[in-house]
């Protein structure tokens, strides 16, 4: 036993040993990275900053040549090699700082906010650069560098609201690692020759050219057709240009589709046509076809996506009335109709729709409600905004407040009931409105005394009672709304995109 015992030592000191190099290699790894990112990527960086114009100073800590510039404010480096793989430099939008600074603020206070200047070529040198975001910039309307394009490396291209102008260069179709292409601009204008290049974007899942102009891209169907990976895709603002009717799109993988204001007038080239094809999304999320000057019925082929949670067909001239098959959708919470030429009587089978989170019927003169609003309404539990400003209700508002009682009043946060041909007075009814921030009643015919129930409201500071009929107090207090009132689509959007892949 001992002579084994024996034989057994070299064995276990040769593992020993094994394990000593292998701790030291690991060691002398973690202490290589610690020194910080390579001389060339620094420097390329320092380059990029010194091409910058930065007046709030946000770069100041991308200082010095012996630096480790993973330690700078928007740049990422990876945990292993140390090679820079993010840069991220967005701006916050002027919108989001008018939120947050008051409208009193200045533009001027604004632009020292933001990054503007010149893009240099030394982000080139980032060989391992997978994301690059710029939003909300000012690179004073020149076109996007064609350099960008040989940044073989990126899967996240962001440079939406960052002054960019002119021609989209072809060059980017070389971003064949690319899954995130996002272009739009509020304020320059990209003009596009063809849309050949994005063909070569295989790997792309989300896609926003909203606002560059594509009308006399009459292809740009067929190119996108192209990308079987998407999973987003917006094109608002494009001036699209109708396309044959296509039996078969291959966006398998496709979640989220806005191609919302696409009309112009009736002498421009514009989608005037109900685009069907997209009545064979059935993986579909999220629709947004608003404003494209849509005439006659709500098209049967949209029953087809049961998996919808938002769709907006507003400000379009759809005249029918709202089909049965509608209320069938049980996953919806986001549900727009508003300013249409729908009529007919609303069906009480609307209560079915308990996942409803916003409900907007508004302007549409010629709908009714039998006998006001259904009682089904208070299966609506989770209802944070409704509008149904110029309904034809004809009610009593202490009847409205009383079928809204309940579990709907405990959430809804904006109720317009605008022009309704409401009448009756008031009741501390609204008093049960825990986080109600926005009433409106204009334009109708309620009378009587204000009730009491209405100062618990105004007590919230983001209340606003918007009334110009009830003894004549425009405002009960200073309008203080908050982002969070009104449910956007974008805002939508992103939710859904967030918890799909959280």
């Amino acid at each position: 036993m001992l002579r084994g015992s024996m034989s057994s030592i070299p064995v276990n000191i040769l593992l020993l040993s094994l394990l000593l190099v292998v701790s030291v290699s690991l060691c002398f790894s973690y202490g290589s990275f610690t020194q910080g990112c390579s001389q060339i990527e620094r420097d390329a960086l320092l380059k990029f900053k010194h091409d910058l114009k930065d007046p709030s100073n946000r770069l100041a800590s991308w200082a010095g040549f012996g630096g480790d510039c993973c330690t700078w404010r928007g740049v990422i480096c990876d945990n292993v090699t140390g090679h820079v793989i993010e840069l991220r430099l967005r701006s916050i939008s002027f919108a989001d700082y008018l939120a947050s600074s008051g409208a009193s603020t200045q533009y001027e206070d604004y632009l020292k906010l933001i990054l503007s200047g010149r893009i240099n070529p030394s982000l080139v040198s980032l060989k391992h650069l997978r994301y690059l975001d710029l939003r909300n910039n000012d690179f004073g309307g020149v076109q996007i560098p064609k350099f960008i394009g040989l940044i073989g490396s990126l899967k996240h291209l962001d440079l939406s609201d960052a002054g960019f102008a002119g021609t989209i260069p072809h060059g980017l179709g070389n971003l064949s690692d690319l899954n995130y292409l996002n272009l739009h601009d509020y304020y320059s204008q990209f003009n596009v020759e063809n849309l050949n290049w994005l063909s070569q974007l295989s790997s792309l899942e989300f896609l926003d050219l909203s606002l560059v102009h594509l009308g006399n891209v009459f292809n740009w169907l067929e190119v996108i057709n192209t990308l079987p990976s998407l999973v987003e895709l917006h094109l608002s603002y494009c001036q699209l240009p109708p396309v044959p009717p296509i039996l078969y799109v291959n966006f398998s993988s496709l979640s989220i589709l806005d191609l919302s204001s696409n009309y112009v007038d009736e002498s421009a080239i514009s989608m005037l046509n109900f685009p069907r094809w997209v009545s064979h999304l059935k993986t579909l999320l999220s629709l947004n076809l608003a404003n494209n000057n849509f005439q006659g019925p709500i098209p049967n082929g949209l029953q087809n996506l049961t998996l919808l949670k938002a769709l907006d067909l507003s400000i379009n001239h759809f005249s029918s009335s709202i089909p049965e098959w509608l209320y069938g959708f049980e996953h919806l919470k986001l549900l727009n109709l508003g300013s249409n030429n729908l009529q007919g009587v609303l069906s009480s089978a609307i209560g079915n729709m308990t996942s409803l989170i916003s409900l907007d019927l508004s302007l549409n003169h010629e709908l009714k409600f039998e006998g006001g609003i259904p009682g089904s309404f208070k299966k609506l539990c989770n209802l944070r905004t409704l509008s149904l400003s110029n309904v034809k209700l004809n009610q009593d508002i202490a009847e409205v407040l009383e079928v809204l009682l309940g579990c709907v009043s405990e959430e809804v946060e904006s109720l317009d009931l605008a022009g309704c041909l409401l009448f009756g007075q008031l009741t501390n009814h609204l008093g049960k409105f825990r986080n109600l921030a926005y009433l409106g009643l204009r334009s109708n015919s309620i009378s009587g005394p204000i009730p009491m129930a209405l100062g618990e409201l105004v007590s919230r500071p983001e209340s606003r009672i918007h009334d110009r009929h009830i003894g004549k107090v425009p405002y009960l207090c200073e309008p203080k709304l908050t982002h969070k009132l009104i449910i956007t689509q974008s805002e939508f959007n992103a939710a859904l995109i967030t918890k799909s892949t959280s």
